[in-house]
């Protein structure tokens, strides 16, 4: 008898933790489900105020590597380029924005991943907050290749073609989602050994 009373306690303890990890699952995809949902609506609602002098490209828009390999033809060209600002640097009456160049999607927003194909110095004939444009921000600029300007970048000579900005844009923060938002991958599993349990750690914080 203490046998089968053990045994059946520990069967009644396994289904509930069972119940609870169903639970858990079904909580964390309202959460992945609202955060999609968030995103969305986000996308929506910019993509409305953006101005169309960003969202459209020019109909000779050169991109940063091409241009770097032939200055002088590109030269008082009206351009379209975006990426991460790198530094803000303020000279008598403008701003000048050191940017990591990204490729642009539809809208003209740079894109996300570890490509570029170069750096590129934004001249903006206004101040702009450094707290504001500051480092990894990601922001759009339409203008004229005015000429390029070697600088350091370590030891190293870089030649940046520096832009004079008509138009810029600078885009709103990314909503990063909560890893805790995804299903933990023993949800997948459908023969789960119920022991030992696996629960980590950042699961419960």
């Amino acid at each position: 008898m203490l046998g089968l009373s053990g045994t059946l306690m520990k069967y009644s303890f396994l289904m509930i933790m069972m119940l609870m990890m169903k639970i858990i699952t079904l909580i964390r995809r309202m959460g992945l489900f609202a955060f999609s949902m968030a995103s969305v609506l986000l996308t929506v609602a910019c993509s409305s105020h953006i101005p169309p002098e960003i969202r459209q490209a020019p109909a000779q828009d050169p991109g940063v590597a091409q241009v770097r390999t032939n200055v002088d033809r590109y030269l008082s060209q009206k351009i379209r380029w975006g990426g991460v600002i790198l530094n803000i640097e303020h000279k008598q009456n403008a701003s000048w924005l050191t940017i990591v160049a990204r490729p642009l999607n539809d809208d003209g927003q740079p894109t996300t991943g570890d490509h570029s194909p170069g750096r590129f110095i934004a001249v903006v004939n206004e101040f702009l907050e450094p707290m504001v444009y500051k480092q990894d921000r990601e922001i759009t600029v339409t203008g004229q290749l005015i000429r390029t300007e070697t600088l350091k970048v370590g030891e190293f000579d870089y030649e940046y073609p520096l832009v004079q900005v008509d138009h810029h844009y600078l885009w709103p923060a990314r909503i990063e989602p909560d890893p805790l938002d995804y299903y933990p991958y023993w949800h997948y599993y459908p023969h789960y050994p119920w022991h030992p349990y696996y629960f980590p750690d950042r699961y419960y914080r």
